[in-house]
C-alpha cells in the first residue's frame, strides 16, 4: 500500500512539473526606473534582448514579456517615444504586440505601429507622442510581446520630454512683444515729426 501512494505520489508531481513546464514563460525583465534619465538629459533609452529558456516554446502560446520602464513628472512635460525591433521573418525575432503609457487610471496614449515605406520590411517601428501635455504625477511606459524563434531578439527605443511653459511664461513674452511694438511705434513717429 505504501508503494503505491508513493507511485502515485510521484506520478502526480511529475505531472505538475509538466503541466507547468507547458504554459506560458513569462519573460518579463525587472522594472526600469527611468526618471533620472529623464531629469538628467531630457530622455531615456529603452530595450531588452530576450532569449528563451530552457523549456521555453517560442510562439505566443509559448512565452511573453510585459516590460515597464516607470517615471514621475515634477513639472508638466510634452513626451514622444519611439521603439524598434528586427524581425526577419514571422517566425523569427520579437513579435511587439503593445506599446503603451499608463497612469494609475488606465491607458494615457496607444503606439502604433508605423507601417510607413521608411521602414525595412524586416523593423516594427512603434511610436507615440503626447497630443496633449502630461500633468506632474506617474507613469509607465508598457512593451509587450514575444520571442517568435527560438533564436530570441531584442528591441531598442528612445523616450523624449519637453517641459511645456507656463502660461505666465507666454504672458510676459506677449508683453515684451508688445513692448518692442510700442517702443518702434514711438521711433517711427519721432523720425516722420
Amino acid at each position: 500500500m505504501k508503494k503505491i501512494v508513493h507511485s502515485v505520489l510521484l506520478a502526480v508531481l511529475f505531472a505538475a512539473t509538466s503541466l507547468a513546464r507547458a504554459g506560458l514563460v513569462d519573460l518579463s525583465q525587472d522594472p526600469v526606473f527611468i526618471t533620472q534619465d529623464l531629469l538628467n538629459f531630457s530622455s531615456a533609452n529603452l530595450g531588452h534582448t530576450v532569449a528563451l529558456d530552457k523549456g521555453a516554446k517560442a510562439g505566443a502560446s509559448g512565452n511573453y514579456f510585459s516590460d515597464k520602464y516607470y517615471f514621475t513628472t515634477g513639472e508638466v512635460y510634452d513626451l514622444s517615444s519611439l521603439i524598434t525591433s528586427l524581425r526577419p521573418g514571422a517566425s523569427q525575432g520579437l513579435t511587439l504586440t503593445g506599446f503603451e503609457l499608463r497612469n494609475a487610471n488606465g491607458i494615457v496614449f496607444h503606439g502604433t505601429q508605423d507601417i510607413s515605406a521608411g521602414h525595412p520590411a524586416d523593423e516594427q517601428a512603434w511610436s507615440f507622442s503626447s497630443v496633449h501635455p502630461l500633468e506632474v504625477g506617474f507613469y509607465f511606459i508598457e512593451i509587450n510581446g514575444y520571442v517568435a524563434s527560438a533564436n530570441g531578439g531584442s528591441y531598442g527605443g528612445n523616450v523624449a520630454v519637453a517641459s511645456v511653459p507656463e502660461a505666465d511664461t507666454y504672458a510676459m513674452l506677449l508683453a515684451g512683444l508688445g513692448l518692442l511694438g510700442f517702443t518702434a511705434r514711438r521711433r517711427r513717429a519721432a523720425l516722420r515729426g
